[in-house]
């Protein structure tokens, strides 16, 4: 018998529809099977992004090396760089106590060696001192009160010799650097603040060499970083900031000192304004580090 070409396409049509549904179903009765096989009997189905986590769960991995209750040993070198009129070079050391991972109680002490950069070279040559007492200029002397050298009239000329202190480490961030997998290369990122005290003197003309040693109280502040790559052993580098109250500075006007005697003047717009002499040392400190 043959069947009505009409028929046969209404069949072919058909048979075309019904497969993608049949998949659609086949898909839909597997996933409920999957589902059914994750729940356990009268548990409701949940999608993935509603399901809380499971008892015990860690959110965050716990550290490798933590740092809590530890003391931390430091031999350092320090440098200081940005320098005005003296840079220095020297060693430090410091002992820690890490009250926690992310918090520590450091003291630190050393001594420096400081030299004059090159620009306080040209000023002591040719500049206000040398030229000024060469050329019979006006010199604010020892019997005006001064120490009659004509030292050159520039704010924080006093180096470091030695220097001690304490600082609170806050160190909010604990990571680990992936670069060498058989390497576990933590570190902790901080920041640090405390206070000290600073031996300090200066060179002077003639044959005098340096002036009397003076003790400067200073604050520091500073970013650091700690690579860990081993639990008795840390690496560590920070920038660190002295900040103190240097000496008055001898004008070399008798006027002048008398206006400003516990600083040094300088010419604003017309007139003369009295400033402090706060010193700035920035170091780069670069130690190794013994855990215990």
């Amino acid at each position: 018998m043959t069947l009505p070409r009409s028929l046969c396409a209404g069949l072919v049509l058909g048979c075309s529809l019904a497969s993608p549904l049949a998949m659609a179903q086949d898909d839909e009765g597997a996933d409920q099977d999957k589902a059914g096989e994750a729940r356990g009997p009268g548990e409701t189905f949940q999608r993935i992004e509603e399901r809380k986590p499971r008892d015990g769960t860690p959110l965050i991995d716990q550290k490798l090396f933590p740092m809590g209750g530890r003391f931390e040993l430091t031999g350092i070198f320090d440098y200081s760089f940005n320098d005005k009129y003296v840079d220095h070079l020297g060693g430090s050391g410091a002992a820690a106590f890490h009250l926690f991972d992310w918090l520590a109680f450091e003291g630190f002490g050393g001594y420096l060696v400081g030299d004059e950069t090159g620009i306080v070279g040209n000023v002591r040559v040719d500049g206000s001192s040398a030229k000024k007492f060469n050329e019979d200029q006006e010199c604010f002397d020892d019997v005006n009160g001064g120490n009659g050298t004509c030292e050159p009239q520039l704010p924080d000329m006093w180096m470091t010799t030695w220097f001690a202190g304490g600082d609170v480490q806050w160190s909010p961030i604990y990571g680990k650097i992936s670069a060498v997998s058989e390497l576990d290369l933590n570190f902790q990122l901080y920041a640090l603040a405390g206070g000290g005290a600073e031996g300090i003197t200066r060179k002077l003309n003639g044959e005098v060499g340096y002036d009397t040693p003076q003790v400067r109280f200073s604050g520091n502040y500073g970013l650091g970083i700690r690579l860990i790559p081993w639990k008795f052993l840390a690496l560590r580098a920070e920038l660190r900031n002295f900040n103190g109250l240097n000496p008055n500075v001898e004008e070399h006007n008798a006027n002048d000192e008398d206006a400003c005697g516990t600083g040094y003047t300088l010419v604003v717009g017309a007139a003369k304004q009295c400033f402090s002499d706060i010193s700035t040392n920035t170091m780069l400190q670069v130690g190794l580090s013994l855990l215990l």
